[in-house]
């Protein structure tokens, strides 16, 4: 077996494994945007007797970990063609993704898994759904009711024209906190505009402003076709965000203007959200959890290094067979470099011969501290299931304390 990256040529190739695994198969000619899209450098092959046989594909994005941007790898496309499974490919793949993430500086990866098991083999840790609610229309009715202040505007405009302006508005937004529904987990993809054309091509985007400033956004799909009946027809958000409850509600108006040519929205909400609390008359609503997410540390040091997070110093031990620049004695302190700045962790890691005399306050596997650091555990959790072990009771109730538990909120598939 052979892993390499693919050239130009063999962009069809792998168009062809994706439709195998994941589409309705045809054996016509395919647009030369599907091609474009497909991005040489982000994919992985296994090859086997001169053939492909699997693939995966590895986008650079950057994402949102307890309010820090990090680089994250995230892992799509992942196929093995029937014929080559239960040899290893993905596996192969895999590992020779986590170099390839350590070698362009990505330090946390995150993907959504085939099977959950297979990638916790791998140490990736389980995350949290997203819920995708179904709210009548006509629930947003109070909506309709606020009057439009003259320094506030609404445009809507084609998904593939606003690439830009949703990077913008979620980098902005992400650094001074301002972020809602939900900031934790949100990805921001680097995907090229043939990419970001290919993926929101049947898609529109709504943009509210305050000022001329961009304070709410929302990517959609309508279907309000005169062959469905009134209660098919719908609008489905994929990514929705706001920076305060007067740009919600205006966002919210903007939908609610659409009641006499659908009958519902769906729309993606963070886990535990009373959505009841947004809405009038809605009765019994429908919902649905999407798959979960799966993260995982590539990177302990860089992914430590910078966040803001208050805490004494600890010492712990990590195992990561899979990532061997993560195993090691690594020790932890929260500082401020002047009084205006937030506490920010640094990390330093022990050579061989340095931590002899060092006490170590835990010992962890890559999908505890992954657990940890993301907040998809809480500490007496991962204790239970022996990820974290020999922690003395001062170091339980620092974790405990510092990196609670967090929802993640990325409505962005890939």
């Amino acid at each position: 077996m052979k892993i390499r990256k693919i050239n130009n040529n063999e962009r069809l190739e792998i168009l062809k494994g994706d439709l195998y695994a994941y589409s309705r198969w045809t054996n016509q000619d395919l647009p030369r945007s599907h091609l474009t899209a497909i991005n040489p450098e982000e994919v992985l092959v296994a090859e086997i007797d001169g053939k492909i046989a699997a693939a995966l594909q590895c986008f650079s994005f950057q994402q949102s970990v307890r309010g820090n941007l990090k680089p994250m790898g995230g892992i799509g496309g992942v196929w093995t063609y029937p014929e080559y499974r239960n040899q290893g490919c993905v596996s192969a793949l895999m590992k020779s993704a986590f170099l390839e993430m350590r070698m362009q500086g990505i330090c946390v990866s995150m993907l959504t898994p085939f099977k959950e098991s297979f990638y916790a083999s791998l140490g990736y840790a389980i995350g949290n759904s997203t819920v995708e609610v179904n709210i009548p229309i006509a629930s947003l009715s109070y909506y309709l009711k606020r009057p439009t202040q003259d320094n506030w505007s609404c445009d809507r405009l084609p998904a593939t024209e606003a690439k830009d302006i949703l990077s913008r508005f979620l980098h902005e937004n992400l650094r001074s906190q301002t972020l809602l529904p939900h900031s934790h987990g949100i990805a921001i993809s680097d995907f090229n505009y043939d990419q970001w054309w290919h993926l929101h091509r049947q898609k529109l985007c709504v943009v509210v402003k305050r000022d001329q400033q961009t304070v709410a956004i929302a990517i959609y799909t309508i279907d309000s076709s005169g062959n469905l009946p009134m209660r098919d027809r719908q609008i489905e958000i994929s990514s929705i965000f706001w920076t305060d409850i007067e740009s919600r509600d205006h966002l919210f108006h903007f939908f609610a203007s659409h009641r006499d040519q659908i009958h519902s929205l769906k729309m993606p909400v963070p886990l535990g959200t009373n959505i009841h609390t947004w809405l009038s008359d809605a009765g019994n609503l429908e919902s649905s959890m999407t798959a979960p997410w799966m993260i995982r540390i590539i990177d302990i040091v860089e992914a430590l290094n910078g966040l803001e997070i208050e805490c004494e110093p600890f010492t712990f031990a990590l195992s990561d067979p899979h990532c061997i620049w993560n195993e090691g004695v690594f020790g932890v302190s929260g500082v401020v470099k002047k009084e205006s700045d937030r506490h920010k962790l640094t990390i330093k890691r022990y050579g061989n011969g340095d931590f002899q005399d060092i006490a170590i306050d835990f010992r962890a596997t890559i999908a505890g501290i992954s657990a940890l650091i993301y907040g998809t555990y809480a500490i007496g959790e991962l204790v239970q299931k022996q990820w974290i072990t020999e922690i003395n009771p001062e170091t339980y109730k620092l974790l405990e304390k510092w990196f609670t538990p967090c929802v993640i909120y990325n409505p962005f598939r890939f």
